[in-house]
């Protein structure tokens, strides 16, 4: 029995007599009960049906910031706070009129005027000298207890003040928590989603039928990030579907956040929409371009050809029949016909530049061969062919393309690579796409340096594999040179 307990105390006073106030029970013979109440954590005390004190352990103090001699004759409201009252005068007689133990919060204020919280413990047992109760001193926990309340309503405050929808799972993809933004895009009220399965409400809400990459989700134990189109609101959301993982790996739940991407879409596809015009319109104007070459050396070729033939005939003519006795005159016919031959060379170049004859005649796999063997022997570098398994005379746009993409890649050697060998080696895949392949042995490079980034002749070449359906791949390291790898359908080339 607690020390303060009247049967211990008061055992020689009748039942008819009113207790004296006292403010401790403890006997001298009992020095040991004396140690534990003077320990205690927990004020023991006896109160009035008034709530007056009647007596209280030495732990007063230590409690509630007042010695026991300042409580005993005092009543207990009066060091209470006005808006705990309340709950602390009916938990006292609730336990006045029942045999059950009741508590109560409350402040009590100290001898310095601060409060203190307290939660106190009543019960009746019958005794004539007044209520037991129990005072302890909670003031740590309740503020614990009032960060953690405040930091939940700061959290719920963002959690539904965020633009975001966002629901909180359970293990078996079940709803537990939304915010706003959850019940406007799914228009709803919070009854209708928590407790629910996602996959049900996704498809009976929003009328699609993944929700949300959920299943791979919980399979791979790791994000999935999607995004979404609701067709009959117009509305693109993006999907951020992040699993909860407990010590062990242990799947506990997942959160799933929901953003509304429509404007962001809207210019993407927009952009996408522009870019496809803009190839479409460059891929135009190389057609035209290379119509316009091809028109302009056939007219180079034809035209001032034959004119270049015919003056060179006609002097011819003439230089044989300029007299003997003029040496001078003999001597510039032949200087003159000199320069026609270089006139026709340098037609010649420019009219394979433009377009090589041999292209159209022969097909790619000769006009290959011929660049190469040009491209040898003007660079000096040793060059290594493989178009053995190349199909003869490929004509048409498609061979055109892949003719300009092997010339600037070897351009590209020429003045970057510092190379002493290139080859070009064809080959002929069994999915039906086709594959050539232009490698040197020079410098190379660092393909995420930014001085590196593709200039307008890696550009060129994207853009024309592009337009022949296919892909095309840069491996370069520095030291190891570089090789450029183009793979087409065999039909583009037709």
């Amino acid at each position: 029995m607690r020390k303060g307990d009247p049967g211990n105390e008061r055992n020689d006073t009748d039942a008819g007599e009113s207790a004296a106030p006292s403010v401790s029970v403890a006997s001298s013979g009992a020095p040991l009960l004396d140690l534990l109440t003077e320990a205690s954590h927990e004020l023991v005390c006896r109160l009035s049906p008034e709530l007056t004190v009647l007596y209280a352990t030495p732990a007063a103090e230590r409690v509630v910031g007042r010695p026991a001699a300042q409580l005993v004759g005092a009543r207990l409201d009066d060091f209470s706070h006005p808006d705990d009252l309340a709950g602390l005068l009916a938990a006292f007689a609730l336990a006045r009129d029942s045999d059950e133990e009741t508590h109560a919060m409350f402040r009590f204020r100290t001898a310095n005027g601060e409060w203190r919280w307290c939660e106190i413990f009543f019960r009746d047992d019958r005794s004539p000298v007044g209520t037991r109760c129990s005072v302890l001193d909670v003031t740590r926990f309740k503020r614990i207890e009032l960060a953690i309340e405040r930091v939940a309503r700061e959290w719920r405050s963002t959690f539904d003040a965020t633009h975001d929808a966002i629901l909180m799972l359970d293990v078996r993809g079940n709803v537990l928590r939304v915010n706003r933004a959850t019940l406007n895009l799914f228009k709803c009220e919070f009854q209708d989603l928590v407790g629910n399965p996602l996959e049900l409400l996704v498809r009976e809400r929003l009328q699609l039928e993944n929700a949300f990459g959920m299943a791979k989700a919980w399979q791979d134990r790791a994000q999935v990030r999607q995004d979404a189109e609701l067709p009959e609101r117009s509305i693109w959301l993006r999907s951020t579907l992040d699993p909860i993982l407990l010590p062990g790996g242990k799947l506990g739940g997942a959160v799933l956040f929901l953003a509304d991407i429509t404007a962001e879409k809207g210019a993407e596809l927009r952009l996408r929409k522009t870019l496809e015009e803009v190839r479409m319109l460059s891929s135009r104007l190389r057609d035209y371009r290379e119509q316009e070459r091809r028109s302009i050396a056939r007219e180079v070729h034809d035209e001032l050809g034959h004119a270049l033939t015919a003056l060179k005939m006609g002097v011819a003519w003439l230089g044989k029949r300029l007299p003997e006795s003029d040496p001078e005159a003999r001597a510039r016919a032949v200087e003159l016909s000199g320069l026609i031959d270089q006139t026709v060379a340098a037609t010649r170049r420019l009219v394979s530049r433009l377009r090589p004859p041999v292209l159209d005649d022969l097909g790619l796999d000769a006009a290959l061969e011929w660049m190469l063997s040009e491209f040898q022997r003007n660079s000096g570098l040793a060059v290594e062919a493989r178009l053995a398994s190349m199909p003869q005379r490929l004509r048409g746009d498609g061979a055109t393309a892949l003719y300009h993409i092997v010339q600037e890649a070897l351009t590209n050697v020429l003045r970057h690579a510092q190379a002493s060998r290139v080859s070009v080696q064809w080959d002929a895949l069994d999915d039906g796409r086709c594959r050539i392949s232009i490698a040197d042995d020079g410098r190379g490079f660092d393909q995420e340096a930014k001085e590196y980034a593709a200039g307008f002749g890696l550009l060129g070449i994207s853009e024309r594999v592009h337009d022949l359906g296919g892909q095309y791949e840069i491996v370069s390291h520095p030291g190891n040179g570089t090789r450029i790898v183009v793979t087409v359908p065999a039909e583009a080339l037709q």
